[in-house]
């Protein structure tokens, strides 16, 4: 299977730019989720390694063969990219059986005599186990049914890439849970590449190899997900991705002897301590001079004649810190002495020798686990218990942060510093 090579993607209208200055590697038999929120660009940076969109400049190449590059005037069609396309709506011919739906594309292509097109279709539809309906009508199916066939239709020319755009957004939570499983199997047994696109971080994460994860036209991070769950880039990132959110607190303080000396929740005093060594100080010059770089690389491209000036700007991603009464909260300007820690849900731990007071705001008992919401002075933080536990609302308890898993981020770049262990 051919690895997708993206060089320096912009795609642009005026001064917005949809993708911008893109490099991604995609690997063979690799299954990559395009993530992000809505109009991030995820959807246009499908389209345009399909073919269904041309870039405003840069290269793609798939396998051996570059298909696009805006310096030697290469735009090779979508029918030639040897790539499948399954569409957010299954685009099936209500006219036709589910037999007529998978064969129609390889009638087309004039190559196959009848009965390699009857075996095609045998095989695909058993594939994704829908050989007992091949007489049937689309009206007279599911709407599982329905996408599976719109896969098998996809599978049936034998494309090297399998694109999806949000293929399971129209189907029922429980439903959708099932073609997950459905997918992930379906790509170890064909051994494609499959690129999906998906604004659902949960979808995400249980399918893909690798996550793709992009904001503004920028990409924002691009590893495996638990690494983008346990370690994200920056603030945004680790927003995005985890549900129930993870828990934003403020920090003020300074770095001592290989940990930090933190002042939190108002006037609780922590200590933050590293998972791996690291000087904050140092680590701040290394952003500085790649903050420089970065800049002068800007300054370099913008003397070119036909550069644009991005009109969607990009800024440091607004966290939101939870609080019972928000106009209580002050948005000063940071310094290097304010950061942020990240806190998971499940790094919260309720128990009698717990270092911090806390009250039951909320509790939401699911069966497996009861999500809570924890109020500790004008604070709020989200806590997840599993097992069938209970808790009385107003009640008081004492929460600690378990594990070494805290991430802490500076609040002037939004970028991740490390990860570690608090104790207040």
């Amino acid at each position: 299977m051919p690895k997708i090579v993206l060089t320096d993607i912009t795609k642009r209208w005026g001064d917005f730019y949809a993708v911008d200055h893109l490099d991604l590697v995609i690997d063979d038999c690799s299954f990559v989720t395009l993530l992000g929120p809505s109009g991030c660009g995820k959807t246009t940076t499908l389209r345009m390694i399909a073919g269904l969109e041309t870039p405003t400049s840069g290269r793609i190449e798939i396998g051996d063969t570059v298909v696009f590059d805006s310096e030697k005037g290469i735009n090779v069609p979508a029918n030639k990219r040897h790539v499948g396309f399954l569409f957010q709506n299954y685009a099936l011919w209500p006219n036709m059986t589910v037999y007529q739906n998978i064969s129609f594309g390889l009638k087309n292509l004039k190559k196959y005599t009848k009965q390699e097109i009857d075996e095609i279709v045998q095989r695909v539809a058993r594939v994704v186990k829908i050989e007992m309906f091949l007489d049937r009508y689309p009206s007279e199916l599911s709407g599982g049914q329905q996408q599976r066939v719109a896969i098998a239709r996809t599978l049936a020319p034998e494309p090297e890439v399998i694109f999806m755009d949000e293929p399971l957004s129209n189907l029922d939570a429980k439903l959708r849970l099932e073609m997950r499983s459905e997918l992930q199997r379906l790509h170890l047994t064909t051994g494609r590449t499959f690129v999906y696109v998906t604004h659902d971080q949960m979808e995400a994460m249980t399918l893909a190899t690798k996550i793709c994860l992009i904001e503004n036209g920028v990409l924002q991070q691009y590893d495996p997900p638990l690494k983008v769950y346990g370690k994200p880039n920056n603030l945004f990132v680790a927003d995005f991705v985890g549900s129930p959110s993870i828990n934003f607190i403020d920090a003020v303080g300074t770095q001592n002897e290989g940990s930090m000396d933190f002042t939190v929740l108002d006037d609780k005093k922590a200590t933050f301590s590293f998972a791996e060594p690291i000087d904050v100080a140092n680590w701040r010059e290394a952003e500085k001079k790649a903050d420089a770089e970065r800049a002068a690389a800007k300054a370099e491209l913008a003397k070119n004649k036909k550069h644009v000036e991005k009109g969607n700007k990009d800024t440091v991603f607004k966290y939101h810190v939870a609080m019972v009464d928000d106009s209580a909260k002050q948005d000063a300007e940071p310094t290097e002495n304010d950061y942020v820690i990240g806190v998971r849900p499940e790094m919260i731990e309720i128990c009698d020798d717990g270092g911090i007071e806390a009250e039951i705001y909320s509790a939401m008992p699911t069966g497996m686990e009861t999500t809570v919401r924890l109020r500790i002075g004008n604070f709020l933080l989200t806590g997840v218990v599993f097992g069938g536990v209970t808790y009385e609302i107003g009640s008081k308890v004492n929460v600690r942060f378990k594990g070494n898993g805290l991430m802490l981020f500076s609040r002037i770049s939004g970028r991740i510093i490390g990860t570690g262990a608090l104790k207040v």
